[in-house]
């Protein structure tokens, strides 16, 4: 009987050594503050959340089942707290990834999309486009007659060639009626140089002689400078629309570093709301 008598006794002390009190200092909440409730799924992490209430009993030491709920309060109003901040940050980063889109709006017309010109995504890709022309005009300069070109390049080299002969600029013909009359062994008639794959630049050499004999006055000498100065300009034109996209996309971001004025409402009312009851808790 004594035996057990002392056993019992000892249960009802509970753990005598340090690391025992300490496991045990927070049971009283495990029903409560301990449950995952606080944390929203896939947003939060419960690891953060245990630390963080471990870390704020531990600092606050309550006494006694009153001083523990009102720890357990602060715990709860800290913590969210801290999810208002994060609403604020998610909000501002929101506002800036949205600032590409409210660009292309402000500067299309009424009836233009995001995929229409004004987009700065657009913008970019012009440049990167005219940079690629420019760049296989003048390789194409330097080529020798053996070296291949595919047909997509050979056709939009063509394409410059008609572009910038005097019949085009004049309005005398069109581009097209130029390459659809072209004679090229091996290209079939009807066919677009596009669908011919047999081209190098010594054959397009030739094709472009034969397009500005037909349709130029100076020759093809002149038409490949023509349309490199083409090329050239188009690359400035699109630099300095893109440098353009970006000086508005750095002041619109610079505008929102701060999240919009609702939501700037929105998270003062709901901060001020969760710190005085923090406070009034604390102040308890």
């Amino acid at each position: 009987m004594s035996s057990s008598s002392g056993t019992d006794s000892l249960a009802k002390r509970g753990p005598a050594t340090q690391e025992g009190k300490e496991v045990v200092k927070w049971n009283a909440t495990r029903h409560g503050i301990r449950s995952p409730a606080p944390v929203v799924a896939g947003v939060e992490n419960r690891e953060d959340w245990e630390e963080h209430r471990d870390g704020m009993l531990g600092s606050l030491q309550p006494e006694g089942h009153l001083e523990l709920v009102l720890a357990e309060r602060v715990v709860l109003l800290s913590w969210r707290l801290h999810r208002v901040t994060r609403y604020e940050t998610e909000s501002i980063a929101l506002y800036q990834e949205k600032a590409q889109v409210d660009l292309a709006k402000q500067r299309g017309s009424p009836f233009s999309d995001v995929s229409g010109p004004a987009s700065p995504e657009v913008v970019r890709s012009n440049l990167k486009s005219a940079r690629v022309d420019l760049k296989l005009l003048k390789r194409f300069t330097k080529m020798g007659d053996d070296e291949p070109l595919s047909s997509l390049d050979a056709a939009n080299i063509l394409w410059e060639v008609a572009e910038h002969t005097d019949a085009v600029a004049e309005g005398e013909a069109e581009a097209e009626e130029l390459l659809e009359n072209l004679s090229v062994p091996g290209l079939e008639e009807g066919s677009s140089p596009e669908e011919f794959e047999g081209w190098s630049a010594g054959l397009l050499h030739r094709t472009a002689e034969q397009i500005a004999s037909s349709a130029d006055r100076e020759g093809p000498e002149a038409v490949l400078e023509a349309a490199m100065r083409s090329a050239e300009w188009k690359v400035q034109k699109a630099k300095q629309s893109a440098e353009e996209v970006e000086r508005d996309l750095g002041r619109m971001g610079r505008e929102r570093l701060l999240s919009d004025e609702r939501t700037l409402e929105k998270v003062a009312r709901y901060e001020a709301h969760l710190s005085r009851g923090l406070y009034k808790a604390l102040h308890e």
